[in-house]
């Protein structure tokens, strides 16, 4: 909005400059030419056009975000709408936030949606979508065969956030580091119900996009096991159906075309030891493996969506 108006502002700031004193111009004055008096303000800026800029960049960054504290045994703020949430400051450079920070984050304007902190290394915050993005899509829809990479679910998740133009552009490409420290795109599920991931199912090539799906490693790295009921935090089964009789607070009730209920969530990566599947997130908070397809038999009547994984520079 005061960016939008700049010029009302400027000349609500210039008329405040020259308070007393009938000023006739016929050519516009620059506003980095304008001197400004800081002293009561406390800004940086000492000329008009420097002092637009800040206050606009102040304004727009405290309605761009806001946290709230998120703790898994005191559940005060579980979807950061509860009267009881505490705000927190842990999203400016040189703090962090803790795993599972509540996010309000505007991803465009006039556009929000509520995010949690899977990492922040300080400058960056990597964080998951409270719900999820898009919903009953397979993995691969044409057949159960993980060598072929998400090529269905990935791109149309892409698609569903294109416009978020808050978030930073990822570059990656799946099974490479760069994307997540070892994030091989190939798994396995030992005897002991343990997941090791030392090879590639598939590859695919670099991607550009505003989200992606998160991986079995930062799962793993939450607290996620393998058929470990409710070894997930709860914010990351909540939102699905029925999340509620699994220990969650919310559940979704949004039916795709064959009225099925949005149960699960996907994951990046693949199972490198059993070709016809991917890893995903279940509604008994905890993680396996299943069919590409969605059902094991080729008809695409998945439960199974996807939660929109984004980056942020912290202001």
């Amino acid at each position: 909005m005061i960016k939008r108006n700049y010029k009302l502002i400027v000349g609500i700031i210039i008329g405040a400059i020259l308070t007393g004193t009938t000023v006739y111009a016929a050519a516009i004055i620059s506003s980095i030419n304008v001197g400004y008096n800081n002293e009561s303000s406390k800004l940086v800026a000492d000329n008009v056009q420097a002092a637009i800029d800040e206050v606009y960049d102040k304004s727009f960054n405290k309605d761009l975000i806001t946290a709230y504290e998120y703790s898994e045994q005191d559940p005060k703020c579980i979807n950061g709408e509860e009267k009881t949430c505490v705000k927190t400051d842990c999203y400016k450079k040189g703090k962090t936030c803790k795993q599972g920070t509540v996010i309000k984050y505007y991803v465009k304007e006039n556009e929000y949606h509520y995010f949690y902190v899977l990492r922040d290394d300080g400058t960056t915050i990597t964080m998951q979508q409270r719900e999820n993005t898009i919903r009953n899509i397979p993995w691969y829809e044409e057949s159960d065969d993980n060598t072929k990479g998400p090529t269905t679910i990935l791109p149309q998740l892409e698609a569903a956030t294109s416009t978020w133009t808050n978030v930073n552009i990822l570059e990656y490409e799946p099974g490479q580091t760069t994307l997540y420290e070892n994030a091989y795109t190939g798994c396995t599920i030992t005897e002991d119900k343990k997941v090791t991931c030392n090879s590639n199912a598939y590859i695919l090539s670099q991607r550009k996009a505003r989200a992606r799906m998160i991986t079995v490693q930062e799962t793993i790295d939450t607290g996620c096991r393998v058929l470990v009921e409710s070894s997930c935090p709860q914010w990351m089964y909540n939102y699905l159906y029925p999340s509620k009789n699994y220990g969650g607070s919310y559940n979704d009730n949004t039916k795709n075309e064959q009225g099925k209920y949005c149960s699960f969530y996907w994951t990046m990566s693949a199972r490198s030891d059993l070709k016809t599947s991917a890893f995903y997130v279940r509604v008994n908070g905890d993680i396996n493996a299943y069919y590409t397809t969605g059902n094991g038999v080729g008809t695409i009547t998945s439960e199974l969506g996807a939660r929109a994984v984004v980056e942020i520079t912290k202001p």
